[in-house]
């Protein structure tokens, strides 16, 4: 059962790095539209799912590249009033931080295991399609050599809505096609 336990393995790794070298020279992408509301380029690789649940207006993967691209939208309001009772519990809520900055920790903290053990590299603060916007990549290795889990992520504070993207990817393609995910998250529109 070992060899082909291994045999199979090694095909799998290699249709692997097929369709990343695929995904690579692809630069088309399909515009997105979620009710008249905001826009998206999301890369012709990834095909629509809606395995992560309601909460994400867009939902996008590629099982074989182990990537997944969802953007979650909620009102602004609903996210201020949560983050005032929020203040009140934990008396090391920087007040300096921004709206954004607060976003950014509360969803880092949701999406990994353990917040302490997660490397943040990149943390910028932007403006993308006029909007205010924080981006970064995070890294967490878990507790098996290959096990890791990467993602790209951008919170982004429209007129009267919050906007979060996420792009995870549980092995390394998510580094191999940072440039493709990263011109889908500078093409997002508020309309």
């Amino acid at each position: 059962m070992g060899i082909i336990y291994r045999a199979v393995g090694g095909v799998m790794d290699v249709n692997k790095a097929i369709k990343q070298n695929k995904a690579q020279n692809n630069d088309s992408a399909q515009t997105v539209v979620v009710q008249n509301r905001f826009s998206i380029d999301v890369p012709s690789f990834l095909e629509p799912t809606t395995r992560f649940g309601e909460d994400a207006s867009v939902q996008y993967w590629s099982r074989t590249l182990d990537v997944s691209f969802q953007v979650i939208d909620e009102p602004k309001q609903e996210f201020v009033d949560a983050i005032e009772e929020l203040r009140n519990e934990l008396p090391g809520f920087e007040e300096d931080n921004t709206l954004l900055d607060h976003m950014a920790t509360m969803v880092l903290s949701n999406l990994f295991d353990d917040i302490d053990k997660v490397e943040i590299e990149n943390y910028q603060r932007i403006v993308i399609n006029g909007l205010k916007a924080v981006m970064l990549n995070a890294f967490q290795k878990r507790t098996f050599f290959k096990d890791a889990l990467y993602g790209s992520l951008a919170f982004i504070e429209g007129k009267d809505t919050l906007y979060q993207i996420i792009i995870l990817s549980g092995g390394t393609s998510i580094l191999k096609l940072s440039d493709k995910l990263e011109q889908s998250i500078y093409s997002f529109k508020e309309l």
